[in-house]
């Protein structure tokens, strides 16, 4: 469960990073000047934004997608704990057994 937890801050940290970044990375358009080539280079900054920014969520699903599973298998173990537990009281005619 902690690996489940620590990952799902370590996926939102990621987007709340990059979401944070992008103000910083992202020139406007003036910056690229008033030549005839200047609404082209603010559209390729545009479109490459654009592409890292898919890809980033791309990440972050992923770190998502392995919280899930993470949390299945941890809840999965916590279930055959729970049953072996059982089957140990129900075969110990319901004492407790010894840590």
């Amino acid at each position: 469960m902690r690996l489940a937890k620590v990952t799902l801050a370590d996926a939102d940290g990621m987007t709340g990073a990059w979401s944070s970044a992008q103000g910083a990375v992202v020139p406007p358009v003036t910056a690229f000047g008033n030549s005839a080539e200047s609404g082209g280079c603010a559209l390729a900054a545009a479109e490459a934004l654009a592409a890292v920014d898919e890809t980033w969520r791309e990440v972050t699903g992923v770190y998502e997608g392995d919280v899930d599973r993470l949390y299945r298998v941890a809840f999965a173990y916590q279930q055959a704990d729970r049953e072996a537990m059982q089957r140990q009281l129900n075969a110990g005619g319901g004492k407790r057994p010894l840590p």
